[in-house]
């Protein structure tokens, strides 16, 4: 585990680096309790295991958690740094039920970014170049970020790798950073950029061997750009 650092609150924000620990199986279960379409608990607890033994991996995997004064897990964000196109990915954010509303999510999310942030600079010399995440359509969260013109949502019908075509819609993919100016991004770098979701994130060995992965790309054909979601376009 990381060193932990102090909230506004009497929990902590601790950064879990070993698959041993029970926090991070903790942590994992709180993410399995809160939503249904997860990746297995065996590939989460590997992803920390690489990090931990320094195993080459295109980006390292971040854990962090609010822990309660009594060792408890409150709230948990977790995400991936890709290194390849140089983005960092939120791939999950969970908060227990009974503590909702005390804005845990959003500031954990914040180290998450940060954390982010840090190894953009120490891989690159550089700054990140922006967050990215999939969320429900509908969350409010993400319209107010879109009308503060502080993210783009893809205008692309995106999966994730456990998402049934029928579900087209379900989820937006959408960026955040100081490289949101333009709405508008060039086709190959979106998928250059789905392509490193599915491969590093989300570990599909093979991606353009998917069904659902080929639809993604299909999307795109005879595009030079990729803007906003239609249903974000005005705010």
């Amino acid at each position: 585990m990381g060193e932990p650092e102090s909230s506004g609150t009497d929990m902590r924000v601790v950064a879990v680096d070993d698959e041993r620990s029970p926090l991070a199986h903790a942590a994992f279960e709180l993410i399995h309790e809160a939503m249904w379409d997860v990746q297995p608990t065996s590939d989460l607890l590997s992803e920390l295991e690489e990090k931990r033994l320094g195993l080459p991996s295109g980006g390292d995997y971040h854990l962090l958690v609010f822990q309660e004064p009594d060792g408890s897990v409150a709230a948990t964000a977790s995400g991936v740094y890709l290194e390849g196109v140089n983005v960092g990915f939120i791939t999950y954010l969970a908060v227990r039920e009974d503590v909702r509303g005390l804005r845990l999510g959003r500031e954990l999310r914040d180290h998450l970014v940060e954390a982010f942030r840090e190894e953009a600079r120490r891989r690159t010399g550089g700054e990140l170049a922006w967050t990215v995440g999939e969320v429900r359509r509908e969350n409010r969260w993400l319209r107010t970020l879109v009308h503060e013109g502080r993210a783009v949502p893809f205008d692309l019908g995106y999966f994730h790798p456990w998402m049934r075509r029928r579900s087209e819609g379900a989820y937006v993919l959408y960026r955040e950073g100081a490289a949101v100016a333009s709405p508008e991004l060039p086709t190959q770098e979106v998928a250059r950029l789905l392509y490193a979701i599915w491969r590093r994130a989300y570990r599909i060995r093979y991606p353009l061997q998917h069904d659902t992965f080929c639809y993604m790309l299909r999307q795109l054909e005879g595009r030079d750009t990729v803007g906003i979601h239609p249903d974000f376009a005005e705010g």
